[in-house]
């Protein structure tokens, strides 16, 4: 076989591969839209970007870290999880892409749906469909310099609508979240302000 027929015979084959070349092939070491990134045990865990808003983590089941980048004195960042990507559809991604963005929000982030938690955070995700984790001042972490947010439990209601705090050691996956960050102040959730991004625990 001639040496070029060769090469692309073997790009082909390489193309072909699915499942984790795949996905090592576009790590991201940031989420590409508001540039979250995750750690665990120390080290950085690579994201893989799977279309234009959505990115993927795999981590084990152990506390993890979601480290949020420092853009002013008065970061707030809202994040809604839960358990399935309803929440991808509610939050009418094609729309706010377009010319007319919906002045409405998505039920998650709408006004005095934030879950309360401690002045400084307690280390839990807190997971409803029409809901969402405010983290502002301490709640970011305390350094000033270094916003983050540490997990160690998923809370969330149990079939029987009792409130549950489940370690991750024993979290069942994935997680699904939406994140947004307002830049421009007018809460008007706009395409470039917020991404999804779906955690995988093995």
């Amino acid at each position: 076989m001639r040496p070029v027929l060769r090469a692309l015979a073997v790009l082909a084959a390489a193309l072909a591969l699915p499942g984790p070349l795949a996905a090592e092939a576009v790590a991201l070491r940031h989420s590409p839209w508001l540039a979250l990134r995750f750690e665990q045990g120390g080290a950085e865990v690579p994201l893989a970007n799977t279309d234009l808003l959505r990115s993927e983590v795999t981590m084990a089941r152990a506390p993890f870290t979601i480290v949020l980048p420092v853009r002013g004195d008065k970061d707030a960042y809202l994040i809604a999880a839960w358990t399935d990507d309803s929440i991808f559809a509610a939050a009418d991604a094609p729309n706010r892409a377009g010319p007319d963005v919906p002045a409405e929000l998505p039920r998650f982030f709408r006004p005095y749906t934030a879950m309360a938690d401690t002045a400084a955070g307690s280390g839990v995700l807190m997971m409803r469909p029409d809901a969402h984790n405010y983290l502002s001042g301490l709640k970011l972490g305390p350094d000033y310099y270094r916003h983050t947010f540490h997990v160690a439990a998923l809370a969330g209601e149990d079939a029987a609508g009792d409130w549950r705090e489940t370690p991750i050691s024993a979290a069942k996956g994935p997680v699904y979240l939406v994140a947004w960050f307002d830049e421009d102040g007018d809460g008007i959730m706009r395409h470039g302000e917020f991404e999804f991004l779906v955690l995988n625990f093995r």
